[in-house]
């Protein structure tokens, strides 16, 4: 079967991936135009345009995708069905009407319909996480689902791992989709359960809050490593949390390779953080350079 693939995070550069290697090629790449990176702001493409290039497949990167040009430009390349999978556009239903489209969308809905699912799963501390196809409709992550796949993420993974994780289910998922719609044995049923929003990461998801529990602290590092990052204040400066463990018990000593947090409930043995302007560095050094003022003498 013939299938356009639209994508740009990366998520869905791990999913294209696993298409690849399984075989399975789309015949074109729909992702987002080209914007500024860097210390230069030069505009660069986004990842997977580069590997769709290395896999020989022709990339297209329109504005809006359901704007007549757009359209135009996937219909040429004669898709049966389109595979959405964290694009990060809305496809409008000039899409829908045009060609068969489906969405890969990382959780178990109703839960987490929305831009983050799986940061704000992690945040909400689960690790029964899971991949779902779902019949694109012009109310996004609400249509019907064709495959479901549960995937265990240990409580210590942080999104990009969670992402790895996740993303043999979709690949696999995907091409149990596209197989049944070839063979027209596609069943689809409506989502069942209670919705729940994955609201986009804001300013104040980043904030890290001491007075709530270590666990919590340590949920909401993990979800937003290694791409966004928890965000506080150390030595003066502000600074993000990479990677960190959550404790309980007395309070242990600052010492000089090991830095402690006291929390609203237990405390967070931070390992990985990056002050504004500097390198990510592990505790140690940290302690023995910019966060020397902080070691107990």
């Amino acid at each position: 079967m013939r299938f356009a693939y639209a994508g740009t995070a990366r998520f869905a550069e791990l999913v294209l991936q696993g298409l690849a290697d399984a075989g399975s090629v789309p015949v074109a790449v729909v992702t987002n135009p080209d914007r500024p990176r860097g210390r230069h702001g030069t505009p660069q493409p986004p990842p997977i345009a580069t590997l769709a290039q290395t896999l020989g497949v022709p990339v297209l990167q329109p504005e809006d995708l359901s704007d007549p040009e757009g359209l135009q430009a996937l219909q040429a390349h004669g898709p049966d069905v389109l595979v959405a999978c964290a694009y990060g556009q809305i496809i409008r239903q000039p899409v829908l009407d045009a060609v068969e489209s489906i969405v890969v969308h990382p959780s178990l809905v109703p839960r987490w319909r929305g831009a983050a699912p799986v940061e704000r799963a992690l945040m909400a501390g689960e690790t029964e996480l899971g991949v779902c196809t779902l019949r694109m409709t012009a109310a996004v992550d609400e249509g019907p689902v064709g495959d479901e796949r549960r995937v265990h993420v240990p409580r210590e993974a942080d999104a990009g791992r969670a992402y790895e994780l996740l993303a043999p289910a979709a690949v696999a998922g995907v091409l149990a989709t596209l197989e049944r719609i070839a063979a027209g044995t596609q069943e689809w049923r409506p989502q069942e359960g209670e919705a729940t929003y994955a609201a986009k990461i804001g300013a104040a998801d980043k904030v890290i809050d001491w007075t709530r529990p270590a666990t919590a602290i340590a949920d909401q590092v993990r979800a937003l490593s290694p791409h966004i990052g928890a965000v506080t204040e150390l030595a003066g400066r502000r600074t993000r949390i990479w990677r960190a463990s959550p404790g309980q018990g007395p309070l242990p000593a600052v010492t000089a390779d090991r830095l402690v947090i006291a929390a609203g409930d237990g405390w967070l043995d931070v390992h990985e953080l990056q002050q504004e302007g500097r390198t990510r560095v592990g505790a140690a050094e940290f302690l023995r350079g910019a966060g020397r003022s902080l070691v107990s003498p």
